[in-house]
């Protein structure tokens, strides 16, 4: 728990006490007031006496209509109370109705000693056990990695890290676009390039993949397999395919595995459709479809789609949504939330999708679809073009051949999914005061380098915490709110914020503040040290490295 939440705690415990009296109408809930606790902006001329509150809180504006008082006045009944709490030392009232309060030094040993005792699981829940699916990448295993997919692996696999920490049973899965027109395309334009390695010359067709991961793919199977696909026939080319497939798959794997992303399954539609799992679900839908022209029609404008949505085509082929749909309803039967990150290219996807897992009796609120805006990537001030099929590809390889993996995920996770996101790799490796991932590696070195010299950390209630400290307490205590609020958000960004506003309070607290040598050195060697342990927690939740020393 955080003391934010034990401050909000004592908030209600003071309504439902004024309920019990009778001060607030029978109407009175606190489960439905959704009041915040903030970091106090009182004006100059309303704090004559310039006293430094630690939070804030608007309360008594949601009471009023539960009472008829002004907010000012319920604001100073609820202040007389809270301030008998001994999580307080101070409780004052600002005009037009804001509680503002001063924290006791019990409330900063509440922090201190809760991040000690928890370590590296702190801000986590280990009760929670709901399973959820987060599916994420899912590339066509059709050529490399490139940058794009990069921001969407690290996104997903940091949101797979903290809904672990938070108590969720995560599966973090990868589609394989394993049996659609896109492997055939595959197959054509390997092949082309693997006979030029024998000094076979056969026209490219219009269609074909023409990257270099293609060239680069047909020299893996000739060094596999030599001469072996030169004559080829029906079963050699469904063979080519395979190996094709599997060899650009298992690239993608260890690309993934430099980027320190991981998952716990790769599921195959080829298997999908082998195993048979496709017509039952076709089966299941028919109540909701149509026959047209020799197609097969799910009635998707019946729940708000702008046209109904042909799931086998009239040469009875089925079309991309119908194992995608079948897809989903395996990921359904083993959780209860589905999680999916999709290129912005996919958004009109999700309504159809959502459309068909409601036919299947699914809730679909329970499938939560998030998209990934466009990368650009900035060197010498000038952007790199990505092109696949033109063989101007930026891989996620050669992204880590010039930077790392520490530095492109922090990066990459520095802004909202939904936003366009330019990634300059000079600014990236710079040791610049204004590099994110600098300033907070930096900082986490320093704690190592600080309790090197500093007493055995330990708390010590006569503590004379200043307040710059304090702010530093009550940043750490932040955490858990974080954790929360990603939870139910997704948005991962906040965490490496978080971090950037922790390390810059922690490095204005040491600036001035004399360490080695303070009478309560062992004190504020465990302040330091539980700024070791959130910084390195929330790193290691973005999956970046906390380094001893830079």
């Amino acid at each position: 728990m955080s003391l934010k939440q034990l401050v909000k705690n004592a908030i209600v415990n003071v309504l439902n006490n004024f309920h019990n009296e009778g001060f607030l109408s029978s109407e009175f809930n606190a489960e439905n007031l959704k009041f915040n606790i903030t970091e106090p902006n009182i004006p100059e001329k309303m704090n004559q006496d310039q006293v430094v509150y630690n939070y804030s809180t608007n309360i008594a504006f949601l009471l009023k209509q539960y009472v008829k008082a002004a907010p000012f006045t319920i604001a100073e009944k609820v202040a007389s109370e809270l301030a008998k709490d001994d999580l307080f030392v101070r409780v004052d009232v600002s005009m037009p109705g804001f509680i503002n309060i001063v924290l006791s030094p019990k409330a900063f040993e509440f922090v201190l000693l809760e991040i000690a005792k928890n370590k590296h699981l702190y801000g986590g829940s280990y009760i929670n056990k709901t399973p959820i699916n987060v599916e994420f990448v899912s590339a066509n295993p059709t050529g490399f990695l490139h940058v794009g997919h990069a921001r969407g692996a690290a996104f997903g696999d940091s949101l797979v890290r903290v809904l672990r920490h938070a108590g969720y049973d995560v599966e973090a899965e990868y589609y394989v676009n394993d049996a659609g027109n896109q492997i055939n395309i595959l197959e054509a334009s390997a092949r082309v390039r693997y006979l030029e390695l024998f000094g076979i010359q056969t026209e490219m067709p219009e269609d074909c993949y023409r990257g270099n991961d293609i060239i680069w793919a047909a020299q893996q199977i000739k060094d596999q397999y030599g001469d072996y696909f030169v004559e080829y026939n029906e079963t050699k080319r469904e063979e080519f395919k395979t190996i094709a497939t599997k060899i650009l798959l298992d690239k993608i794997k260890s690309d993934l595995n430099d980027f320190n992303v991981s998952f716990n399954t790769f599921s195959s539609e080829k298997k999908l459709k082998d195993d048979g799992l496709i017509q039952p679900v076709i089966e299941k839908l028919k109540p909701n479809c149509y026959t047209q022209d020799g197609a097969l029609f799910l009635k998707t404008t019946e729940y708000g789609d702008d046209k109904d949505r042909v799931l086998i085509k009239s040469d009875g082929s089925y079309t991309y949504l119908t194992p995608d749909i079948a897809y989903h309803k395996t990921k359904f039967d083993k959780c209860d939330k589905l999680i999916n990150i999709w290129g912005a290219d996919h958004s009109g996807y999700i309504a159809r999708m959502k459309i068909a897992m409601q036919c299947l009796g699914y809730n679909p609120d329970n499938l939560d679809v998030l998209t990934i805006q466009l990368v650009r990537l900035i060197k010498d001030g000038q952007e790199f073009k990505m092109s696949k099929r033109a063989g101007t590809s930026v891989t996620l390889a050669d992204l880590l051949d010039v930077s790392n993996s520490d530095v492109i995920r922090f990066m990459m996770l520095t802004r909202e999914i939904n936003n366009k996101f330019d990634f300059d790799i000079d600014f990236a490796n710079s040791h610049d005061s204004n590099n994110p991932v600098y300033i907070v590696q930096y900082a986490h070195s320093r704690t190592v380098s600080l309790l090197e010299k500093l007493k055995e950390p330990k708390f010590d209630e006569n503590v004379q915490l200043t307040e710059k400290a304090k702010k530093v307490i009550l940043h750490l205590d932040e955490f858990v709110e974080i954790i929360k609020t990603i939870v139910n958000t997704s948005k991962v960004n906040l965490m490496t914020q978080y971090l950037i506003d922790l390390a810059k309070v922690f490095n204005s607290f040491y600036a001035e503040t004399k360490l080695i040598g303070n009478e309560f050195e062992a004190a504020y060697a465990l302040l330091v040290k539980d700024v070791q342990t959130v910084l390195r927690l929330g790193l290691s939740l973005i999956g970046v490295s906390a380094p001893d020393s830079m």
